[in-house]
């Protein structure tokens, strides 16, 4: 069975350099520094983390690059980019695609999945069976460690967290219970 990957999303505010490298320590697979990833953190942080953290915008140290769906280019790749409906998924050249949302958002209150879980998975399957080389599918959108698992089921390669870590008083715990639940799943 393939490794389930965990991504942490960050909040407008930043981060210290020592939870980064905590959490990477502790086996956070890729950071998306969604706002403007601050330089000073970011040139602190040994270089195998540093190859780990994906930005939406340009900056002056080669970081892997997010394309946010809306600015999307369909010419050029990225390694990651953000989807909203499953169609999409096939037809993008990005190593990564975070489809969202699949459970009610934890950061985002009110915003919800449009579809209930099963019929987001019957549509993974499906696609999967039609197409069999595909950039990583990875759920975001109220993941915790109590319906991670639901996710590794349904077919998707990873989750993306925010409100999870960063809610949490301890981030670094928090992706621990994660990779816990996983973990207990694939037993």
């Amino acid at each position: 069975m393939k490794r389930f990957l965990l991504v942490a999303i960050t909040e407008d505010e930043g981060l210290s350099p020592d939870l980064v490298q905590r959490l990477f320590e502790s086996g956070l697979d890729y950071l998306y520094w969604r706002s403007a990833a601050p330089t000073d953190v970011l040139t602190s942080l040994p270089a195998a983390y540093v190859s780990r953290i994906l930005v939406a915008r340009e900056t002056p140290i080669p970081f892997l690059r997010h394309s946010k769906e809306q600015e999307r280019d369909a010419n050029s790749h990225s390694f990651s980019t953000s989807i909203h409906r499953l169609i999409d998924w096939p037809g993008l050249s990005a190593d990564m695609v975070f489809f969202s949302p699949v459970f009610p958002s934890i950061s985002k209150p009110g915003y919800g999945p449009t579809a209930p879980l099963a019929e987001t998975a019957a549509e993974i399957s499906r696609i999967r069976q039609e197409i069999p080389v595909l950039p990583l599918l990875i759920a975001l959108g109220g993941v915790t460690p109590a319906n991670v698992c639901m996710l590794v089921a349904a077919g998707f390669d990873g989750a993306a967290v925010m409100g999870t870590l960063w809610q949490a008083p301890d981030p670094v715990a928090a992706l621990r219970a994660l990779q816990n639940a996983v973990t207990q799943d694939s037993r």
